[in-house]
């Protein structure tokens, strides 16, 4: 069951600092594990657009869908 702080990183922006599809960012003090849906490069503006127990689920902030 997720919290509602992993709630609150869905919809959150940042950017790749590299060109790996796998790697940790830090939201409100915490460090995260991200992997990147798709493929990754450097200066890349992402989204966490799904959580998971072991992983922030990104993708590309141009990949995502306005409704």
């Amino acid at each position: 069951r997720r919290n509602m702080l992993d709630e609150r990183l869905v919809g959150l922006t940042f950017t790749l600092q590299d060109a790996k599809s796998t790697g940790t960012v830090n939201f409100f003090g915490i460090l995260y594990h991200y992997r990147v849906e798709g493929p990754a490069s450097a200066g890349l503006l992402v989204m966490v657009t799904a959580v998971t127990p072991l992983a922030l689920i990104v993708t590309a902030h141009h990949n995502i869908l306005a409704y």
